[in-house]
């Protein structure tokens, strides 16, 4: 289905069985390098996350917001990332979108205001100036860890009780722009940034849970980011507004044109960056042998089911988890494995080194690392699997925060005995 002749490169809206499944066969059929994913929230179907889908360009959907205004229809528009890990795999629509278009490193920060803070230093902020801070920080981290020249284009969308900026960073290597593969490309450099641990002063606590105001769940496969322009439909959020530059004053350059203010860009006298796409969030394909499928019963031991049960209702191993989960966002508790009821094993998926040592960016091309935490001491070390890492004996020391190293050392000096039944 098209859309008005004015409009030509306008295909959709599907919204109805497979909507995803079906714009990207559409796309699939078009094989024109200038359409994009785009997501809108569903004005027909209220309700959270409840979205429709279009094949458009850039210059029809600025001209579809501008009609929508005049309107007066809410724009909710957002770019739907395409992935080298895509869900449909028997099309190939994006494996061609990534053909023409790479991705730029980008931040989704939201908290509320007033705001629970962990840190001290953080609460003492200006509320408003947060998001600034964190992008200052990304930045500098990017400039260090890529190797390259940053530019940051900031956007602020804040509301009442709610703060909220989107951050898009524009990198360069000898006055050239580069991009990344894809989103899970940039979740790659997401991941070292968040295991280098500065970013947990920006932790803060709501319902009892500690979160981050860094949201680490946008680059994961097919994931959405808002327009400049758009809003949430029907929310008080208001629509991305313009902040500023960083570290370029706002007042010494024009403001960036609508297309420069997407984070997918196509590869025009632009390069991309040689670093490999993260497999730390995908869900697990599921596979078969045979046309009929048996259901096969997992098989543990009392051992391991009377540690499994143990920790299960550990308070201390609750908090370690949301502490860990913080630092390594895409950490994968059910591949954990209890040594014992002092120590914990957990394989992680990202190749990312500890210590740097790796050829790509820092991350080793084959082998993987993993976790040791300590419950008794409140120790958790981080191993590398590289055979070179291994024969150095390295390993990182990854520290929780005071009071939480303090309840699993405490838990374990009781002296009281321990019943566990199963």
């Amino acid at each position: 289905m098209s859309g008005n002749v004015s409009l030509s490169k306008k295909f959709g809206p599907w919204e109805f069985k497979t909507p995803q499944r079906q714009m990207h066969f559409h796309y699939s059929a078009k094989k024109d390098p200038t359409l994009r994913f785009i997501a809108e929230d569903n004005p027909n179907i209220r309700g959270h996350g409840i979205r429709r889908y279009w094949l458009m360009d850039v210059k029809t959907l600025y001209n579809t917001m501008k009609q929508n205004t005049t309107n007066g229809v809410e724009n909710c528009f957002y770019e739907l990332m395409p992935s080298s890990k895509c869900t449909h795999s028997d099309m190939t629509a994006c494996s061609t979108m990534l053909q023409h278009f790479g991705t730029r490193a980008y931040l989704d920060i939201e908290f509320k205001d007033p705001c629970d803070w962990v840190e001290y230093k953080t609460a003492e902020m200006d509320p408003s100036m947060i998001g600034l801070e964190i992008a200052k920080q990304f930045h500098q981290y990017i400039e260090d860890y890529m190797d390259c020249k940053c530019e940051l284009i900031i956007l602020k969308s804040h509301r009442a009780h709610k703060k909220s900026w989107h951050v898009i960073a524009k990198m360069f290597r000898n006055g050239v722009e580069y991009l990344f593969r894809d989103s899970l490309a940039v979740l790659t450099l997401i991941e070292a940034w968040f295991a280098d641990g500065k970013v947990a002063s920006f932790d803060y606590m709501e319902s009892d849970k500690r979160k981050n105001a860094i949201d680490n769940s946008v680059y994961f496969r097919h994931k959405l980011f808002r327009i400049f322009g758009n809003q949430k439909l029907g929310s008080d959020s208001g629509p991305l507004k313009w902040d500023q530059y960083y570290p370029e004053p706002v007042t010494n350059k024009p403001k960036p044109n609508f297309e420069d203010l997407f984070v997918l860009q196509s590869y025009n006298n632009r390069c991309m960056f040689d670093i490999t796409s993260s497999d730390s969030c995908l869900s697990k394909q599921k596979t078969s042998t045979s046309r009929k499928r048996r259901r096969v019963e997992p098989s543990f031991s009392h051992g391991h089911l009377a540690l499994e049960q143990f920790y299960f209702g550990l308070a201390a191993w609750k908090e370690v988890k949301e502490c860990l989960q913080r630092r390594f966002p895409c950490i994968d508790f059910g591949i954990a494995q209890f040594k014992d009821i002092e120590t914990i094993y957990i394989p992680m998926r990202t190749k990312q080194c500890p210590f740097n040592n790796g050829s790509n960016n820092g991350a080793h091309r084959s082998n993987h690392s993993y976790l040791y935490v300590y419950m008794s001491s409140g120790i958790c070390y981080w191993f590398c699997n590289d055979e070179d890492c291994k024969r150095k004996n390295l390993k990182k020391r990854i520290d929780f925060p005071p009071d939480v190293t303090m309840k699993m050392r405490a838990f374990y000096q009781r002296k009281k005995e321990i019943t566990v039944r199963i």
